[in-house]
């Protein structure tokens, strides 16, 4: 995953910040749907070429409950909310604990409610982030749930975008959750020909905040 060959380090480090601020406030925001205390980790970021996915994404027997959306605005491409399958029940079950009737409503499933709230705290909290540090103006489209292999959702994201090689951006958030550990990964594919108004803005922003 080389990093350093999209942003430098110092760019790096000011994006971290930026979705740590995300990550804080989805933390918050999913306290309030579970009535309880939640905690987040230190997200971990990772920008790398779709045809270079982390092992531990691609392993052909893990499958993940997703939620996708399209990403509208400045920045267009698609955007994927992922929970490995193994914890996706445990979520499920932690949400229909705070919130009985939650997974009840006329034609919601307990699982599209439950992972969609989340998928929609994620995805507005971090285009939010991205909003506020790079002014770029950034909408997400309403979330759909699946399930299937990683691999499988990158190649269909990629015909949909562009023919060519897209650069992702992952973030791989743990929640900690009545000490329980659920660990999500959230990746934004920028359509090819908005990448790079995407780490150029990134770049920019840094430039205007610390003068370098």
């Amino acid at each position: 995953m080389k990093d350093k060959e999209l942003l430098t380090e110092e760019q790096l480090d000011f994006f971290r910040e930026m979705i740590n601020i995300g990550a804080g406030n989805a933390a918050g925001a999913f306290s309030q749907i579970l009535n309880c205390p939640v905690g987040i980790k230190i997200p971990e970021i990772y920008f790398f070429p779709a045809s270079n996915i982390p092992p531990f994404l691609k392993d052909p027997a893990k499958s993940f409950a997703t939620i996708s959306m399209d990403m509208v605005g400045d920045v267009q491409g698609r955007l994927f909310f992922l929970v490995p399958a193994e914890q996706k029940d445990k979520l499920i079950e932690l949400v229909e604990e705070a919130t009985p009737g939650h997974g009840n409503r006329e034609g919601v499933g307990a699982d599209s409610s439950a992972l969609e709230e989340l998928g929609n705290i994620l995805a507005g909290v971090f285009l939010v982030a991205i909003h506020d540090f790079c002014k770029l103006n950034i909408y997400h489209s309403v979330p759909e749930l699946r399930t299937d292999m990683f691999q499988a959702l990158i190649d269909e994201s990629i015909a949909a975008t562009t023919r060519e090689s897209s650069q992702i951006i992952l973030m791989v958030s743990t929640f900690i959750i009545v000490e329980v550990n659920i660990k999500t990964f959230f990746l934004i594919i920028p359509d090819m020909k908005y990448t790079k108004k995407l780490l150029n803005s990134i770049s920019d922003a840094r430039k205007q905040m610390f003068g370098n």
